[in-house]
């Protein structure tokens, strides 16, 4: 399972990375909001949500991303993260 689960969060990691660099909010390099809680995340099994929550654990953790307050947190790229 350990292997299928890293799997699942690279996958996650790597469409997460793409809808901030080339969604609609790319010039911030900020992940929509309406997005990742109205389509995104209603759409994830449970297994997937919380590979899901490791990932953006770990993506904060490097320095990847930075977590957006608000009505409904989001995340944005950070510097690094806008190199890899």
């Amino acid at each position: 399972m350990g292997t299928q689960k890293e799997r699942l969060k690279t996958a996650i990691r790597d469409e997460l990375l793409a809808r901030m660099a080339s969604g609609p909010d790319k010039e911030s390099g900020q992940l929509s909001a309406d997005w990742l809680y109205g389509d995104y995340l209603p759409s994830l099994s449970s297994k997937e949500v919380e590979a899901l929550e490791e990932a953006l654990a770990e993506m904060v953790a490097d320095g990847v991303i930075v977590t957006v307050q608000g009505r409904r947190p989001t995340y944005r790229l950070a510097n690094k993260g806008r190199t890899t």
